[in-house]
Parts: structure tokens; C-alpha cells; sequence
């Protein structure tokens, strides 16, 4: 683990997929009253349970994108008096104790420490993502993605990560699905989300896929979503 802002540590991990390492990352943040949030966990290891626990007590374990699911269920049995959140999809994916829907809350969760936002009728990711006010870090699950270029040294997966690349997943980058119409039910709510997002106050995104963004990230963010606003014409209704 590595300390990556005040109060906030990160997890760096990977998985396999089609032949190319796909970073990860678990990002946990010691609230103010001492307790951990833990965003996105990945696989669970003695050594890295040792390691949060030696941060302080688990109080929250948060899968806030329909994506991250695989490992929730071992992070439940290891914490059990945790309180796991989890994003609309998850439940019907993984079997899990006593999950609770982020987006059923009809505040913020953790006012102390968070805002949130909930993507308005995106089925596929249901992502929610945090603003961690202390520190002034975007917490974001798929939405926004940081895919590096160094090309991997086996054929296939140099093959795999062209074929990625050509769908969206390199640089800084959306989620490759979000641009595409079908998948944002509500584009205007979706576009009201984006600008909530747009007006708070972050300096660094720290992402699930990729290197943390921590040079311009407002204006990062602001670039990558501008495709996704919706323009309102004041005359509709009149």
C-alpha cells in the first residue's frame, strides 16, 4: 500500500484480462472518526488485511460500480461488522450477507467526510462516485479510467491492448460504454450528474484503472464528460 493524500491510502493490484494486466486499485480512506472506508477492494491477502488493520478499524466496505464485485463477499466474512454499500447491480451478481444499496440513502452516507453522486439510470455501471472533502480527491470506480501506453511485451497481449485501444480504453479516458447513447437512459439527468460533479471542488481523480490524475484533474474531468452534457433549449416547454 502507498499513501496517495491526507488521510488516504492506496492498494495497487491487477488482473488478467484478455492477456493484458488490467491495474486496480482499492482506495482507503481513515475517516474523521478514525474508521476506514474501504472503495473497490481488491483480492484479499493475510499480508494486506495486516496492513489495514494495522490502519485502524474496518468500518465501510463500498463496491459503488457494478464491475467490482468479485471479491466483496470475502471482504464481508473478513469484517463482518463492517457495513458493506454497494451499487444497485452487485446484489444480483454475488451473494452477499446484508448489502445495502448506495443509492437507496437519501443523503449523503458520510457527510463528514464524502459527497456522493449516483449515475441517474445507468444500469450498466450504477456507479456512484465521492468527492473525499479533506482532501479534495474524485473517488471514481469505472467512470473516468487511466490506461497506460507502454506496449506489453507478448504479441497477444500487444494485440489485445490495440483492440482495447481502439474501443476507447487508453489515456485518460471515459468508460467507453458511457458514449454510447443506449447506455445513459436519462441524458439529461445524466448531464445534471455530470455537472454536479463539474462543481465540486478536487484536485486529484483518483481512478480504479490506472495512474492516480493529479495535474489539472478539474479540467481533465471537464474534457472527457464535455461529450456527455446535454444542451437545454430554453424554448422546449414554451
Amino acid at each position: 500500500m502507498k499513501k496517495i493524500g491526507e488521510q488516504i491510502w492506496a492498494h495497487e493490484d491487477a488482473m488478467t484480462l484478455a492477456g493484458l494486466q488490467l491495474g486496480l486499485r482499492m482506495t482507503i480512506v481513515k475517516l474523521q472518526d478514525g474508521r476506514l472506508w474501504l472503495h473497490s477492494p481488491t483480492k484479499l491477502s493475510p499480508e494486506l488485511k495486516q496492513s489495514i488493520d494495522e490502519l485502524g478499524e474496518v468500518a465501510f466496505i463500498v463496491g459503488a460500480g457494478n464491475g467490482h464485485n468479485i471479491w466483496l463477499s470475502t471482504w464481508e466474512n473478513a469484517y463482518p461488522d463492517a457495513e458493506l454499500y454497494v451499487s444497485d447491480g452487485i446484489p444480483g451478481k454475488v451473494q452477499l450477507k446484508n448489502p445495502k444499496l448506495i443509492s437507496a440513502a437519501k443523503r449523503e452516507i458520510w457527510p463528514a467526510d464524502f459527497l456522493q453522486a449516483t449515475m441517474p439510470e445507468v444500469p450498466l455501471l450504477d456507479e456512484t462516485v465521492f468527492l473525499h472533502q479533506p482532501s479534495k480527491s474524485l473517488i471514481v470506480t469505472d467512470m473516468i479510467q487511466h490506461h497506460d501506453d507502454h506496449p506489453p511485451q507478448k504479441l497477444s497481449a500487444r494485440i489485445a491492448k490495440s483492440l482495447f485501444g481502439l474501443l476507447g480504453f487508453k489515456g485518460k479516458c471515459l468508460a467507453p460504454p458511457l458514449k454510447m447513447g443506449p447506455v445513459r437512459k436519462n441524458k439529461a439527468a445524466f448531464s445534471t450528474f455530470v455537472e454536479q460533479v463539474k462543481s465540486w471542488d478536487f484536485e486529484q481523480i483518483i481512478v480504479t484503472h490506472g495512474a492516480v490524475i493529479d495535474k489539472d484533474a478539474k479540467q481533465v474531468f471537464a474534457d472527457l464528460s464535455q461529450r456527455l452534457l446535454v444542451k437545454v433549449n430554453p424554448n422546449k416547454n414554451q
